[in-house]
């Protein structure tokens, strides 16, 4: 799928960006001007989850860039491998062509450890890492079972199991759209990436980060990420109420609160 294309094809998802394909085959959004904001979808999830918050930052003063990963959205043309290692490998790259000196990294799930996979960190003010996943409180093989019996049935009850706030069923047969269009492939790879990942980087952290995590959480315990903030250098958690996994679509404005304070932070200003 060339840019262009995949742009045509996400302007009914709420976003009509220009879109653009990086040296390792990604295809990423970029609007707006302002200190840089990388968001890192999660796992069956695409860059048009975002929406919402991509609004707001670039009302906010802020650059986002929205990249797809290999085999997700509009890069489902990528081959594998589709393993944590690639995709931080590819987001490295991303950074590094764009030349995003002083970058925050926003991860959801499956991109929150993308992200704590990174080989560098040279480029990074700061990370938001949303939901962060541990593979010791997921029932991984279970769900690989379940996928392989019924996939699409899976699909839409994920979409659901991921929030706790009651969303439109417009909202909900999106959601549970974007969920089943990833590949299966690519969705097993995933499920055996996540069941083996635990987010135990060593003490010395050297970018200050915040953990953001739902209060109401059914799929990861908000332990995890209090867990990280007690071994993690300069780390913070953010508890929102009233929210399950999927916070950027639960709560929002407390994902841009927890995001534009660690800018603060980040720049010396908070």
């Amino acid at each position: 799928m060339t840019a262009d294309l995949a742009s045509a094809a996400l302007k009914g998802a709420g976003i009509a960006t220009r879109l653009r394909r990086s040296r390792s085959g990604m295809i990423y959004g970029r609007r707006g001007s302002g200190v840089p904001v990388v968001l890192v979808h999660g796992w069956c999830l695409d860059r048009t989850v975002w929406m919402y918050l991509e609004e707001s930052l670039v009302g906010e003063g802020y650059e986002v860039i929205s990249p797809a990963l290999a085999g997700y959205g509009a890069s489902a043309d990528l081959a594998g491998p589709y393993t944590l290692a690639r995709h931080a490998a590819d987001l490295a790259d991303l950074l590094e062509d764009l030349d995003l000196e002083g970058a925050l990294l926003v991860g959801f799930a499956y991109g929150a450890a993308a992200l704590l996979e990174l080989p560098r960190f040279a480029r990074v003010a700061g990370m938001a890492l949303v939901g962060v996943p541990s593979a010791a409180g997921a029932p991984y093989p279970k769900m690989r079972r379940a996928m392989l019996r019924d996939w699409p049935l899976f699909a839409q009850r994920s979409a659901r199991a991921i929030c706790h706030v009651q969303h439109s069923e417009a909202t909900f047969a999106w959601l549970g759209g974007v969920f089943a269009a990833t590949p299966l492939e690519c969705a097993l790879a995933g499920v055996d990436e996540l069941a083996e990942f635990e987010p135990d980087r060593p003490q010395r952290w050297d970018v200050p980060t915040v953990f953001v995590h739902g209060s109401q959480d059914a799929i990861v315990s908000v332990d995890v990420s209090r867990d990280c903030v007690a071994r993690y250098e300069d780390a913070e958690l953010v508890e929102v109420p009233d929210c399950g996994h999927f916070v950027p679509l639960d709560q929002q404005a407390a994902l841009l609160a927890a995001i534009v304070r660690l800018a603060g932070r980040a720049g010396g200003t908070s």
